[in-house]
């Protein structure tokens, strides 16, 4: 028993005294930034010691400095073609198997121990995740959207991997796939709640396509409690259309108040919409004047005042036939006859025919436009007719 007891012991020792051997020129080399020398010294190593958590280690230590070799190639040349393109993955894998053999495993000195190192890889994959997104490599996209959220989450990184899981959710919506895709904008969500606004939005739309108003209400106000009074500005146009969807004009009004005070432009034709599908259109009105004073040639503000005018001249004529529906003969004749109808139409045809002057190539625009020189009794020009009748076409 004893000798056989000796054996082992002396087979572990030599076995043990090859692995370190082994591993110390592979240090070696990469000290001296010999990788590819240490890579074939790495080989040995692993073929000698397949289930030794310090060559796991060392391995994926190789593999990170592979990735760096090609990063320096391609900085000298940036059309070369990677040597070792599956290093980051083959780090990654390496670091995972060495935590799976001894969860106490220490690196050599200089070289990345196998948490540190997975949190080190965390940024690569996300950089190759939105190089294959740009790209429209969606499974390649996947794939390293995955990898770089499992490395901020074990970089106690919250914020990253949301963020992480958001970019995965609209991989998801490019391919169609609106399981997942609600499922990792829920994950975002769940994972760090004030990471991205964005994942709040995406939600939002989501729920209104399945006409699930309970769930719209419920990701706008969970969103009110992350963010507060300091709710971004993303946020705002999803709040307007769910209060302009569920008739609450005074919430309603007070975000359109809060989108106005942020300055930014771009929030005053969106601002405008919602006040005039609400019925508001004199500060839908009063909002435009004040945006076009200041930028008069702006076709977005010129024709959103058109439709400004033209919805209240549709609202007008639905109230008239109503009446007529009813049989309340004089209102309709009233309402036909108001001065309101008439301002209402010729205000529509003077904004959407600068707006035309504009840019003449809008289909909505020119829609209206047309209608309102039909109605006004005007010449309706045969260039306007082809520009809807072309864009007609192409619908």
């Amino acid at each position: 028993m004893k000798k056989w007891m000796l054996v082992l012991v002396a087979l572990f020792v030599s076995v043990s005294a090859f692995s370190q051997s082994c591993l110390d020129d592979v240090w070696q080399c990469l000290k001296s930034k010999q990788v590819p020398k240490a890579k074939k010294f790495m080989e040995s190593c692993m073929a000698e010691n397949p289930d030794n958590a310090a060559v796991w280690l060392m391995q994926a230590n190789v593999n990170v400095q592979l990735f760096n070799y090609d990063q320096e190639r391609k900085e000298k040349d940036p059309n070369v073609t990677p040597r070792y393109p599956n290093a980051l993955e083959d780090a990654y894998a390496a670091f995972v198997k060495a935590l799976e053999l001894d969860k106490n495993v220490e690196p050599k000195n200089g070289m990345f121990g196998a948490r540190e190192g997975q949190e080190l890889l965390a940024g690569p994959f996300e950089g190759k995740a939105r190089v294959a997104d740009d790209q429209n490599k969606l499974q390649d996209a996947l794939k390293y959207y995955g990898l770089a959220a499992k490395c901020y989450e074990l970089a106690q990184k919250k914020d990253n991997a949301a963020k992480m899981y958001l970019a995965t959710a609209l991989v998801y919506f490019k391919m169609k796939d609106m399981e997942n895709y609600e499922k990792m904008l829920e994950k975002c969500v769940a994972t760090s709640p004030s990471a991205s606004e964005g994942a709040y939005v995406e939600l939002y739309y989501l729920y209104k396509d399945n006409n699930d108003t309970v769930k719209c209400g419920e990701i706008l106000t969970k969103a009110e409690k992350i963010f507060g009074e300091k709710s971004p500005a993303q946020l705002y146009e999803p709040m307007m259309d769910y209060y302009a969807m569920t008739g609450n004009e005074e919430k309603l009004l007070a975000i359109v108040d809060k989108a106005i005070a942020t300055g930014n432009p771009d929030m005053i034709p969106i601002c405008a919409t919602y006040l005039v599908n609400a019925k508001k259109y004199d500060k839908a009105e009063q909002i435009l004047k004040d945006a076009i004073a200041a930028n008069p040639k702006d076709f977005t503000l010129l024709s959103k005042m058109g439709y400004r005018y033209a919805m209240e001249y549709y609202d007008i004529m639905d109230r008239r036939q109503t009446a007529m529906n009813t049989r309340k003969w004089e209102e309709a004749t009233r309402l036909f006859q108001s001065e309101e109808r008439k301002a209402a139409m010729q205000n529509a045809h003077d904004w959407c025919q600068r707006a035309y002057e504009v840019n003449s190539d809008d289909l909505t625009n020119n829609r209206i436009l047309r209608e309102m020189k039909v109605q006004l009794n005007l010449e309706v020009p045969q260039e306007l007719n082809d520009k809807i009748n072309a864009r007609m076409k192409q619908e």
